[in-house]
């Protein structure tokens, strides 16, 4: 199972990133200004203001989970 964990700088989402890579699930996480260190997560720059940005990283990763840690929301 594929997972996109959104917001994955703050303290949940890292956890969560950390977590999902550990249990050995394929975990892909967002973020908006830097990466975190987390290991074992696949990176994607997201913006939420910016709906294409969504679709994209939506379509590369093609998750089966998909959890919003981020403390901002889509627009449109």
């Amino acid at each position: 199972m594929t997972v996109l964990i959104i917001g994955e700088t703050g303290f949940l989402g890292s956890e969560l990133v950390r977590r999902g890579s550990s249990a050995g699930r394929t975990t892909a996480a967002t973020f908006h200004s830097r990466p975190s260190s987390v290991p074992g997560a696949l990176l994607h720059h997201l913006d939420l203001r910016d709906l294409h940005q969504i679709d994209v990283v939506l379509g590369t990763v093609t998750p089966e989970l998909v959890i919003n840690m981020s403390s901002a929301r889509p627009t449109g």
